[in-house]
């Protein structure tokens, strides 16, 4: 197996036959994933298409083409196009009554059939409106955070910020970032100065 990508919370393989195994670090199963994205996949939301799931490996399709992050950093995709792709994801969530808690630029593949949403593990039932506060608060602790990415972060949230109402489900959003096991605790420390930066940029 080819080693793809290595996350935060998962590793990704290339196994052939145009499929790709996502498997989990941890004991946490993927089984309700896969049922999500099965799901999602049958009301038309762009998903890959799952293969098999048992325990931490989820097998699904191939997505071919680069993440909306990637065409960001080499200027084949501009912040407004961005905003409106995250935007339109989000609308189509809200329709679907699901919630996907990581929607952020490398978590969306341009593929030749447009924009797929990839790595559904944080994949849940809530509010609506958490979804989109989630995302503009990981643009903004990216865009406090200090790294090459920061400038690109906050151009981003700008224009996607006033879109959405972000800020009513936010402190939720903090808290939910808080809990993170994944968090480092620069990110966990740039929490507070994030969060204000998303009310000052949402406009509310």
């Amino acid at each position: 197996m080819e080693l793809l990508a290595s996350g935060r919370e998962a590793d990704v393989f290339d196994i052939g036959d145009n499929r790709v195994l996502r498997r989990s670090r941890d004991d946490r199963g993927v089984e309700r994933e896969a049922e999500v994205m099965i799901r999602l996949a049958a009301q038309g939301f762009p998903v890959p298409a799952v293969h098999h799931a048992a325990g931490r490996d989820l097998v699904m399709e191939r997505v071919e083409g680069p993440s909306m992050l990637t065409a960001l950093l080499t200027e084949d995709l501009d912040v407004t196009t961005a905003a409106e792709i995250m935007t339109t994801l989000h609308t189509r969530l809200r329709q679907a009554d699901i919630l996907h808690l990581d929607l952020h630029p490398d978590n969306v593949i341009l593929s030749p059939n447009g924009p797929v949403l990839i790595d559904w593990s944080n994949c849940t039932e809530g509010p609506p409106g958490l979804d989109p506060a989630i995302s503009a608060l990981i643009l903004a602790q990216v865009s406090v955070g200090g790294t090459d990415l920061a400038d690109l972060a906050h151009d981003l949230l700008r224009v996607f910020a006033p879109r959405l109402d972000i800020t009513t489900e936010l402190p939720a959003a903090v808290r939910l970032r808080e809990t993170n096991p994944s968090m480092s605790a620069q990110e966990l420390a740039d929490l507070g100065k994030a969060a204000d930066l998303v009310r000052r940029l949402s406009g509310r």
